[in-house]
């Protein structure tokens, strides 16, 4: 095994000196079982070799653990990411290569390249490590969450957040048909008795519930549906209520809105699950997203001038919803430009944070960032713009030039 280091020079410091780096690696076979001991290794240098013993062709498991504070580039074939998910013991690199992986099969379908053999490859992993005893319901449903859209917009440029959602949806709707069996049991068998407790182990299994139960309805069987009214109608709890809620959203129709004013009649008197209740709906998939969050801002517990309220409606939709921000119409940035000048005459600082989202325009599409210029063109020409908007604006607009 060959290690080399580098950090990038910063301003003063072209040429940087190896720092000293703990290294933690295990040898693996195909089945996850360790071919001998954890070892540390210490780099010191620029670049150093050791050997280890391997009685077959090994699966390495580097970075055991994060041991060091570095990113991580590896020459190891792909297909040693599936066995890492499947059954590494070490917990750190079994979420890591899911999360390669899935970022990875994901970018691929959204550039019009879908790798099916390898979404299954994914499935059948993620099915083996969710049966793993070993590690607990908290690591699972850790386990079950695919990268976020604005993450994955990150990775890929020009941007089509379209195509990245679509190919996200793509890949949950394949493991939901594949785990079905298995998702289907763990809600069951995640379902609370007794009284609620907040303990580690009971958040856990609440956590792994919600998130068997954000899966299932990928594929939105009558089945799926039924279990999602259930889950709602029967939470105990907040946590279970805004899950069965969120599950609902994703399947839409008549159940979701009665679930809705439900939960709404049930929280109304608790400020900060309400906005958990307005960020939800500003993250909402269907067509009629921005015309709800339009609406929203008229409802009776919206007060704009209320940061947490606002920024839960306005953000949800702008930071949290980009297949819907970035309709190709740029009827998105439109509102986010009305909201922050709306914002600007009361409260400078949070409009300047509502902005953020226009500042990426560079990173989208053309068309997508040409019509998030405008905005931001129209943003600086208002009379009386404050110095916290003024700046961020100019600053974003510069970034053409």
């Amino acid at each position: 095994l060959t290690f080399t280091q580098a950090t990038p020079p910063t301003p003063g410091q072209p040429t940087k000196r190896p720092l000293p780096l703990t290294h933690a690696v295990c040898l693996l076979h195909e089945d996850g079982r360790a071919m001998g001991e954890e070892c540390l290794i210490v780099l010191e240098e620029e670049t150093r070799t050791i050997r280890l013993p391997a009685p077959a062709r090994p699966v390495v498991s580097a970075l055991r653990g994060f041991s060091a504070p570095v990113v991580l580039k590896s020459d190891a074939p792909p297909r040693d990411l599936y066995v890492l998910l499947a059954s590494d013991p070490d917990l750190f690199n079994r979420w890591e290569a899911g999360q390669t992986l899935a970022r990875a099969l994901i970018l691929s379908r959204a550039a019009g390249e879908p790798d099916e053999v390898g979404e299954e490859r994914y499935a059948q992993a993620l099915g083996r490590a969710l049966g793993d005893q070993a590690s607990d319901e908290a690591f699972k449903a850790l386990l079950l969450g695919l990268p976020g859209e604005s993450d994955l917009a990150l990775l890929s440029t020009p941007a089509d957040p379209a195509a990245i959602h679509d190919a996200r949806e793509a890949l949950r709707v394949r493991l939901a048909v594949h785990l079905e069996a298995d998702l289907y049991r763990l809600h069951l068998h995640q379902r609370a008795e007794g009284p609620f407790s907040a303990d580690p182990a009971s958040a856990g299994r609440r956590a792994l519930r919600n998130a068997v139960l954000d899966l299932l309805v990928a594929e939105p069987t009558q089945a799926a549906r039924e279990r999602a009214e259930g889950h709602f109608g029967g939470a105990s709890n907040m946590t279970d209520a805004i899950g069965g809620l969120s599950a609902l959203m994703n399947l839409g129709g008549a159940p979701f809105e009665v679930a809705l004013a439900s939960f709404y009649q049930r929280w109304q008197c608790e400020a900060l699950v309400i906005d958990k209740w307005f960020a939800l709906q500003g993250r909402n998939p269907a067509a009629d997203a921005l015309e709800r969050v339009k609406t929203l801002t008229t409802h009776p517990a919206f007060e704009a001038k209320n940061p947490n309220r606002l920024r839960a409606l306005v953000q949800g939709f702008a930071s949290g919803n980009p297949y819907r921000f970035h309709a190709p119409d740029g009827a998105g940035y439109r509102f986010l430009a009305d909201q922050v000048l709306a914002t600007d005459a009361f409260n400078p600082g949070v409009a300047a944070r509502l902005l953020e989202p226009l500042g990426g325009w560079h990173r989208y599409r053309q068309d997508l960032g040409a019509l998030m210029q405008e905005e931001l063109a129209r943003v600086l020409a208002q009379p009386g713009l404050s110095k916290n908007v003024f700046e961020l604006a100019e600053k974003a607009v510069a970034a053409a030039e």
